[in-house]
């Protein structure tokens, strides 16, 4: 590939450390109403729209059981915990602001495409301080259909009016690949809390250890 013109990034697990909050935030709410809550369920939401989790859980507790309930109780816990956590230290993923400072430097646009709400990455960025170094931000609540659906990618060359070949993913879910390629853009894959599955294996994307990598990478081309 050559030099993207447009590097659109996911956020959760791929720009700041939250996916372990999410997955504590479940536990707590697994122990609240009593109901078993696996690791393999919580790899099958990292990527996806609340609404698709939402139906995710419907299809595996049970059209009976209050699921609504329990995703408002855990959004409303991830929140506690992201409270102090996205001010520490630990908040960015490794790399994070080399890769932006270098594609600035190169006049290379950035873009955040992710499931979570506006409100959320907006306040992701801005207590990062990285919301200056971003051309735009979508959520996937703005396009009709969340990952594995290219439409946000799609979303965000459309705005950007850059063509989706010259356009570069990054991302840590199987969903988030497996959009890009429905988009037609080249994707990096950089593992968090989901490390392989079959459609990692099956698409075959370029695999990297973090973001710092990726800049290396680039540097390069």
């Amino acid at each position: 590939m050559g030099v993207p013109s447009l590097v659109i990034f996911d956020m959760d697990g791929l720009m700041f450390d939250t996916e372990k909050l999410a997955y504590q935030a479940w536990q707590m709410t697994a122990d609240h109403y009593g109901f078993s809550f696996e690791r393999a369920l919580f790899e099958q939401f990292i990527g996806i729209t609340n609404q698709d989790i939402i139906r995710k859980m419907d299809e595996y507790y049970g059209p009976e059981q209050s699921v609504q309930e329990w995703r408002a109780y855990m959004r409303l816990k991830k929140h506690e915990l992201e409270y102090s956590f996205i001010r520490g230290p630990n908040f960015k993923k490794e790399g994070l602001d080399e890769l932006l400072s270098f594609l600035q430097s190169q006049s290379i646009k950035v873009a955040v495409a992710s499931s979570s709400p506006s409100e959320v990455i907006h306040r992701f960025l801005t207590v990062s301080d990285i919301l200056p170094s971003i051309d735009l931000y979508v959520s996937g609540e703005e396009v009709p259909k969340g990952k594995p659906s290219p439409d946000i990618f799609f979303e965000v060359c459309t705005r950007l009016k850059v063509h989706p070949k010259e356009a570069l993913v990054l991302e840590d879910s199987p969903a988030g690949v497996q959009a890009a390629y429905h988009a037609g853009i080249p994707a990096f894959f950089i593992p968090d809390f989901v490390k392989e599955t079959s459609i990692i294996r099956k698409l075959k994307p370029k695999v990297f250890e973090n973001l710092a990598e990726v800049e290396q990478y680039l540097r390069l081309l």
